[in-house]
């Protein structure tokens, strides 16, 4: 899961406006744009020097919303959790091109910020993923982070972590609240977790599965 060296972050001012109407998105993905957006600017703003925060809490158990301060330096990466709710991702055998989406992660990875997908699915099936994501242009080059489970031990929220210890992780994307962090899951009133919730267009984006559900 090391991710591969920083892409260069020269000429930020003059990247692309993201979705071009030349490739629309279809409008479910409305949060999607939201999601490149937001990552884009983080990325323009760290290569301008700024401390940015991270989407990754500081504590792994207090629902105060703090987050973590990424290094000046660090190499961003955007997340994005392949699992449909209450599911497992399953790659399609014949995915659809979705060159909307496809010029979105171009636009990250062009600002100098690497995609990174987390599923549940088995490490035996990553070359499935890998394949899916070629085909389907959301990954052409093959040059994405992939991260899927280990064992029945090894959770999504700690390869997270382990992720976003030695990267910065601007953005996450997913289909349910615990996507972001399992706290969710497990909070008998909701009124609790007000805190983080406030994170939900501020670092983590609900959106729709990329490749189906």
């Amino acid at each position: 899961m090391t991710p591969p060296a920083a892409a260069p972050t020269a000429g930020l001012a003059q990247s692309r406006s993201y979705p071009d109407p030349a490739q629309p998105l279809p409008p479910e993905q409305a949060n999607f744009a939201r999601f490149v957006r937001y990552a884009q600017a983080s990325a323009l703003q760290a290569a301008g020097g700024a401390e940015l925060p991270s989407a990754m809490l500081i504590d792994p158990v207090a629902l105060d919303g703090k987050r973590r301060r990424c290094a000046v330096g660090e190499q961003l990466v955007a997340v994005i959790d392949l699992d449909p709710a209450g599911g497992q991702f399953a790659p399609p055998t014949s995915p659809a091109k979705a060159p909307g989406l496809a010029l979105g992660l171009a636009v990250l990875r062009e600002a100098g910020v690497e995609v990174a997908w987390l599923s549940d699915l088995a490490t035996d099936q990553s070359g499935y993923v890998r394949t899916v994501l070629e085909q389907s242009g959301l990954d052409p080059r093959g040059q994405d982070i992939i991260s899927l489970r280990r064992d029945e031990a090894d959770m999504k929220d700690q390869r997270k972590a382990s992720l976003g210890a030695i990267t910065c992780i601007v953005a996450i994307a997913g289909d349910e609240r615990p996507d972001f962090d399992m706290r969710f899951k497990y909070l008998r009133n909701p009124e609790a977790g007000a805190a983080i919730e406030n994170l939900i267009g501020d670092g983590w984006f609900l959106i729709e599965p990329l490749l189906g559900k």
